[in-house]
């Protein structure tokens, strides 16, 4: 080999470029009517939105369970709940509540 890494007059790398200038201070009068007029003209924020949880508002304390079972029943359970449209929570508290009228 010739030379360094196996170049026989080295490499030319590519010249830097300066730091950006930094951006000059923005007067917030102006900035505000500047996003005055462009909420005006339809344009809207790119800004990233908060993501809700889908569907309706918590009116209770919340928690999770995990149950692992047979799958057949886990099936089942999901059928029972899905035909009657409702979520796995609404069907179980469905089915604890037939379990009250039988002394349960």
């Amino acid at each position: 080999m010739s030379g360094k890494y196996g170049f026989s007059g080295g490499i030319d790398l590519p010249k830097t470029t300066p730091a950006p200038k930094p951006r000059p201070k923005v007067d917030g009068s102006s900035l505000s009517q500047a996003v005055k007029a462009g909420a005006d003209l339809g344009f809207v924020s790119r800004e990233p939105t908060t993501r809700l949880k889908p569907g309706p508002k918590r009116k209770e304390p919340q928690d999770k369970v995990s149950i692992p079972g047979p799958k057949r029943v886990v099936d089942e359970f999901r059928f029972f709940c899905s035909s009657r449209n409702l979520t796995l929570w609404q069907g179980l508290e469905l089915l604890l509540e037939g379990q009250k009228g039988r002394g349960g």
